[in-house]
């Protein structure tokens, strides 16, 4: 019987509360119905857009993020608004965008800015905040790595060390050549030439045997056969190595390294840092003492013409002439990057890197004692919740997979380096060691160096008659 009460009871408490929260939504929903709030915009393309009619500059249409949010919550909670438009004249007048939207705000002449920002407890104190809306990762926005063309393909297949010892080795195999040849005479067979002669002929020899025509080795003696024979093996082991890595680097696409870190855009040496005057990644990169955000506040110092105010069209004029990377939210990055392609026909202008290790909450500033925050809020929360934030999120996703790093990026084909060839040079110093053991043991046998005698000449017998 007890049990029956406490269900009754419980179920009783339950209506009561069900009820108080109606209540209390209508309540709501009353204090907001009908109210008129006034949104600060910005014409920053693709984000937000504000469009003329040419013929009546009077009328005007704006498209973009923020409106897509605000239909939603109007139609849901029955307010109407309007924006108020923030021109180029008042941004270069307060030195950024934040600046001049924050101070629309302590002027009363909006009550909620449009433009999604980070809150700060510098911010805090002079104007309130919504719910947080969305948390952003960032990322480094840049010019796409461009293809290395050029002459040098031809000797990038070796690092220079191995250039520098397949020189060292080929005129050593010549000279050796030449002395073995002169030490051992031409057995004979061959009249004896001039030293010049002979030096020209043994360096002419690894020459054309390097550039696989063959060739006619000026004597037979075993010494000068090892040499020879070392070098054929060594010219094989460089020949087919050269020409296996020189087709991948002309075949093969080979891109710049993308910067994906604060560490490879302070390592630089041709792009370096914009960013967003005001923005809290300025001040973070502005506010280091070390490492490589300190150099990138230091390149900001040196150049203060970097430190962006985000007028129309600025930061992708900037970014298209190649001198410059730019660190911005990935998601707005995105958007520039389509802005791009969209502008030359689809072909990729633009890129970014991996996500930065660090994120922001960004949500809509408020002016101080704003009546609706609190309805406002409770809006936000409900489209998250049922997903319509997300969807109209989705809108602006756009098509641009070709042009991200992991696309863009293509490993430099790797040189061979000298630990990679030094069987090769092993094999012809082996070769040239044996060969010279050879030639000193003939040397002690033989005490004419191997000289072969001209024959006698016949006697002649004379005759009388």
């Amino acid at each position: 019987m007890l049990f029956i009460r406490g269900l009754i009871v419980a179920k009783l408490l339950a209506v009561a509360f069900a009820a108080g929260s109606i209540t209390q939504e209508i309540a709501i929903t009353k204090s907001i119905t009908g109210a008129h709030v006034r949104i600060l915009a910005y014409h920053e393309p693709p984000i937000f857009n504000i469009i003329r009619n040419p013929a009546n500059q009077s009328l005007v249409r704006f498209i973009g993020f923020p409106k897509d949010v605000f239909d939603v919550l109007s139609a849901s909670w029955n307010f109407t608004y309007s924006f108020v438009e923030v021109t180029p004249i008042m941004v270069k007048s307060k030195g950024s965008v934040d600046a001049a939207m924050i101070d629309q705000l302590l002027l009363k002449n909006a009550d909620l800015n449009g433009r999604l920002s980070s809150p700060t407890a510098e911010l805090l104190t002079h104007i309130d905040y919504t719910v947080a809306v969305s948390v952003f990762t960032f990322a480094i926005i840049q010019p796409m790595p461009q293809i290395h063309y050029g002459f040098s393909a031809p000797i990038k297949p070796f690092q220079p060390t191995v250039w520098y010892l397949i020189i060292v080795v080929f005129v050593a195999t010549g000279l050796f050549l030449s002395a073995i040849t002169k030490a051992t005479g031409s057995n004979g067979l061959i009249r004896v030439q001039s030293n010049t002669r002979i030096i020209w002929d043994n360096i002419w020899y690894p020459w054309i045997v390097l550039m696989t025509q063959g060739g006619h080795l000026l004597s037979s003696r075993l010494p000068l056969r090892f040499v020879a024979g070392s070098w054929c093996l060594m010219a094989v082991v460089l020949v087919y190595a050269y020409t296996g890595t020189l087709i991948s680097h002309i075949s093969l696409s080979k891109y710049e390294s993308v910067i994906n870190t604060f560490d490879d855009l302070a390592a630089s040496t041709k792009l370096r840092i914009i960013t967003q005057r005001g923005s809290l990644s300025a001040e973070i990169i502005l506010n280091s003492k070390i490492g490589a955000l300190k150099t990138l506040g230091d390149s900001l110092r040196q150049n203060p013409e970097d430190l962006l105010l985000s007028l129309p069209g600025e930061t992708e004029k900037i970014l298209l002439s190649g001198c410059c990377a730019y660190v911005e939210v990935k998601r707005l990055g995105e958007l520039l990057v389509y802005k791009s392609m969209a502008e030359h026909g689809g072909e990729c202008k633009l890129t970014f890197g991996k996500e930065l290790d660090y994120s922001q909450v960004w949500s809509f500033g408020v002016a101080k004692n704003f009546p609706h925050l609190s309805k406002i809020n409770r809006g936000l929360q409900t489209m998250r919740e049922t997903g319509l934030y997300s969807r109209i999120t989705q809108r602006y996703l756009k098509p641009i997979d070709k042009c991200l790093a992991r696309e863009a990026y293509r490993p430099k084909k790797s040189q061979l380096t000298l630990y990679d060839m030094t069987s090769s040079f092993i094999v012809l110093g082996l070769g040239g060691g044996f060969s010279f053991l050879v030639f000193l043991l003939e040397l002690l046998v033989s005490s004419r160096f191997f000289r072969t005698k001209p024959p006698a000449a016949p006697e002649l017998s004379v005759s009388t008659v």
